[in-house]
């Protein structure tokens, strides 16, 4: 079962923090600024813990890397 602090995906791509649950709706941490409302339904993957933060550090490396 889902729950508040897991890292998951959608069905649309997008990878976010859960904060918030019901029988219905998940709310999403998308960045330190956004939250997204979702249909539980659209969840497509319970994800690693940490994979967020992971894949976060790629994109700054790759950033830093290519355009210095």
């Amino acid at each position: 079962a889902l729950k508040v602090g897991d890292e998951v995906s959608t069905t649309g791509g997008l990878l976010g923090k859960i904060t918030k649950l019901n029988d219905q709706f998940i709310i999403i941490e998308v960045n330190s600024n956004s939250e997204i409302k979702i249909q539980k339904q659209a969840i497509q993957a319970l994800l690693p813990k940490g994979t967020i933060k992971s894949i976060a550090n790629w994109n700054e490396r790759f950033y830093v890397k290519y355009h210095g």
